[in-house]
């Protein structure tokens, strides 16, 4: 049986060693083991970021996201801690913990300076856009649908991409044998945007997907 005994908290030590194992799952467990022991904070984030990688290789994305969200915590710079936040979306989207994914965007948020804060905003629309197409390449037309709809309540997308979106829907609706759906978002493409919501854009609370009730995909 191979040892995955604990024997430096350094990184170097500790990325070596790694490198000695076959298998992901012997990796997992020299690094799970390395995080129950005392070790600089350095060499946590290490591992939570190799686990995080590792995890996700083996499309376990709860535990995935979850040391990424740990790698952040560990994380000395605000943009080292935003970074760690957006991977741990990608990981959330895959499992359609948009609950998650709503605290782990408000985390970034608050962390993120104004120009950031676009980024940010602009990262999280254009990974859930990926996704829905993704879905949307499976035949999961249901789950892509649910998403693009999120997206037209969501004030991270403008007018132009609404309608766009409202567009896509009603295709996906149409393929589906939802004719009612379809028809209704055809003929909201005609109508001007409403905006129900007056908030600054740059407030966390007016991106909240816990308001918009994504947690119910």
């Amino acid at each position: 049986m191979v040892s995955t005994k604990i024997t430096s908290s350094d990184i170097a030590e500790i990325d070596r060693k790694l490198k000695t194992y076959i298998g992901d799952m012997v990796k997992i467990e020299y690094l799970e083991n390395c995080l129950k022991t005392m070790i600089p904070n350095d060499a946590s984030r290490f591992c939570h970021l190799k686990l995080s990688e590792l995890y996700a290789n083996r499309l376990m994305y709860g535990p995935a996201a979850k040391h990424m969200d740990s790698a952040a915590d560990t994380a000395v710079t605000y943009k080292d801690k935003i970074d760690c936040y957006m991977k741990q979306i990608v990981y959330l989207i895959k499992m359609s913990d948009y609950l998650m994914i709503d605290k782990a965007y408000k985390k970034a948020l608050m962390l993120a300076n104004n120009a950031e804060k676009i980024a940010v905003k602009d990262s999280l629309k254009k990974l859930l856009i990926t996704q829905a197409a993704e879905y949307d390449q499976k035949n999961q037309r249901s789950k892509s649908a649910q998403i693009y709809e999120k997206l037209i309540e969501m004030p991270i997308t403008n007018d132009e991409e609404k309608k766009e979106l409202m567009t896509k829907v009603a295709g996906l609706n149409s393929k589906l044998g939802r004719l009612k759906d379809a028809m209704r978002y055809e003929q909201m493409v005609k109508r001007p945007i409403e905006h129900k919501r007056t908030e600054h854009e740059n407030e966390v609370k007016k991106v909240s997907f816990e308001d918009l009730g994504l947690e119910s995909l």
